[in-house]
């Protein structure tokens, strides 16, 4: 997960009660006596210092528990929805036409 987390890489916040959820962009990725960190600046302005990266998710789940993950793991999670709103959808128009 670390390895994925440079300078420039895209990520997505999920945001909370308060803050709204965003994209954002890696400005710089780092490890000092607190461990390894990353500053976030997201797509609306907002930016934050010092973001440790343990708090990052390796997977998006699409609740509020998964609060910070890259873009391609918020990008898998909501094609795999898609995909299954699709088998979904098929499953009810054949219901539909059976009876």
């Amino acid at each position: 997960m670390k390895d994925q987390l440079t300078e420039g890489a895209r990520i997505y916040y999920g945001g909370d009660m308060a803050n709204l959820e965003d994209f954002g962009t890696i400005t710089r990725a780092y490890t000092d006596r607190w461990g390894a960190q990353v500053d976030i600046a997201l797509d609306d302005g907002r930016k934050w210092r010092g973001v440790h990266v343990c708090i990052f998710s390796p997977a998006y789940k699409g609740h509020g528990g998964t609060r910070f993950v890259t873009k391609a793991a918020y990008d898998q999670y909501q094609k795999e929805k898609i995909k299954q709103m699709k088998v979904d959808y098929e499953q009810v128009i054949k219901s539909k036409q059976e009876g």
